[in-house]
């Protein structure tokens, strides 16, 4: 008995797929062509105007083209015996940060330098760190390590050369140098 009322289910599926099927794909909808009941002769036509061929303007030669400004970094600047960034350090960097964003292509060294007070040993390993600094928050910023390289110079290369806390304060600082543009 089970068999028998699995038949007739099967046969009443194939039964209902069957009809589906007709309905579906029994008849086409067509479409009749009718041309047009009035054409126009081919003389009566109408060709379209010929356009004059745009003329594009012609580029003045004596008009040099306007050039970018070369990209200028700021140096930031540390206090005594320090290769903490500043408050003022971190607003400099953050629009080299923003340039350098800006320049995608552009490489760069940041060069360390100190006062010249202490060894030349101390001077050379605080001017590595005061370069390491600034490297470290434009990567932080987000500037690709690979576009940065640093050097440090210690004492060796003051902007100024008296020996005034004024001068001191000129030389303890970091500075970016445009490897290309």
């Amino acid at each position: 008995m089970n068999m028998n009322k699995t038949s007739l289910l099967a046969v009443l599926v194939l039964g209902s797929l069957a009809l589906l099927l007709l309905a579906c794909g029994g008849q086409k909808e067509t479409v009749e062509y009718t041309p047009d009941p009035f054409p126009e002769p081919d003389s009566i036509r109408e060709e379209p105007a010929e356009r004059e061929p745009v003329q594009p303007e012609p580029v003045r030669r004596d008009e040099p083209e306007p050039r970018k400004e070369p990209l200028r970094l700021e140096t930031v600047h540390f206090e005594f015996d320090k290769s903490d960034l500043t408050r003022e350090a971190r607003a400099i960097l953050a629009e080299n940060a923003r340039k350098l964003e800006e320049n995608p292509t552009v490489d760069i060294r940041i060069e360390g330098h100190c006062d010249e007070r202490g060894t030349v040993e101390y001077n050379l390993a605080l001017g590595e760190r005061r370069a390491l600094s600034a490297r470290n928050y434009l990567i932080n910023y987000g500037i690709n390590p690979g576009r940065i390289t640093i050097i440090s110079y210690g004492k060796e290369r003051p902007l100024d050369t008296r020996h005034t806390p004024e001068a001191w304060a000129q030389n303890r600082r970091a500075e970016f140098i445009i490897l290309n543009q």
